[in-house]
């Protein structure tokens, strides 16, 4: 519970429990977390359960999620996250959370937040110009392995003139734009920025074309699974450049064990330069 609130949620958390409540949001939850595991007053367990229920007010908690508690700080909740709504520009990778069988597992599990409060690490060589998506989880809805999830945004007139005005051709008579939407995912971690992270199995379709992804990096060691390079994907050349059509991004993934992915799908921005 406590890993999902923001700052606010920290502050009065922390002022309520006489403790510190200055610093940034990182500062803050180490503090939060520090508590639970020195001591943990019963008075600061229904706090905990009052600003969780005022977050996620859909679902209210029942007596049985103190249990939750017991957990080591840090240890995501057990189960699937919740149904993913199909909101624009900003999107969160899949993953099943799964941990070590304990008695906790026999009770619901808590939702993943749509909108998480997740940063990602800025990218040396772009200025970000506007968020076309707000970071979403990509949110298992079915016990099946292979997941899909869909989105829309549009675009300003004044962010298409933006990333027409940058067109350059290349040789070869290729044509890119400094300018760029790019599509980014990382891990549902709130505790500090994130780097770029694909979710495993990866495909995406924006406006129905399938969209290149980086290529898979030579493994470290015999039998490790391959990865991608963590940088963003460039889907200008697969967006409507328009300020009239929407765009649509489909996204599959295959969930991970132990691991819960996010992505950011919409970052407008530019090399910067000197």
């Amino acid at each position: 519970m406590v890993m999902s609130f923001r700052v606010s949620e920290l502050q009065v958390l922390l002022g309520f429990a006489g403790r510190n409540k200055s610093g940034r949001k990182h500062e803050l939850l180490a503090k939060a977390l520090h508590l639970l595991k020195s001591s943990c007053a019963p008075s600061v367990q229904m706090k905990i359960k009052e600003l969780y229920r005022r977050r996620f007010p859909r679902k209210p908690l029942g007596p049985s999620d103190l249990s939750l508690l017991s957990l080591p700080p840090g240890t995501p909740p057990v189960g699937s996250p919740g149904p993913l709504a199909p909101i624009p520009p900003a999107l969160l990778a899949p993953g099943t959370l799964l941990g070590p069988k304990r008695e906790v597992d026999m009770h619901p599990p808590l939702p993943q937040p749509v909108h998480p409060d997740v940063t990602m690490k800025p990218l040396p060589f772009y200025e970000v110009y506007g968020e076309l998506i707000r970071p979403t989880t990509l949110a298992s809805t079915s016990s099946q392995r292979f997941e899909e999830a869909h989105f829309t945004f549009a675009l300003t007139p004044q962010q298409v003139q933006q990333i027409l005005t940058s067109r350059e051709v290349l040789p070869g008579a290729k044509c890119d734009y400094t300018i760029q939407v790019q599509l980014r995912f990382c891990l549902c971690e709130t505790s500090c920025p994130q780097e770029d992270y694909f979710p495993p199995n990866l495909f995406v379709k924006v406006n129905g074309k399938l969209c290149p992804l980086p290529g898979y990096l030579p493994p470290t060691k015999n039998g490790a699974e391959p990865k991608r390079p963590s940088r963003p994907i460039n889907i200008t050349p697969l967006a409507r450049l328009s300020a009239t059509v929407p765009n649509t991004i489909v996204v599959n993934w295959s969930s991970e064990f132990g691991r819960v992915s996010m992505a950011e799908a919409g970052s407008l921005g530019e090399p910067c330069r000197e």
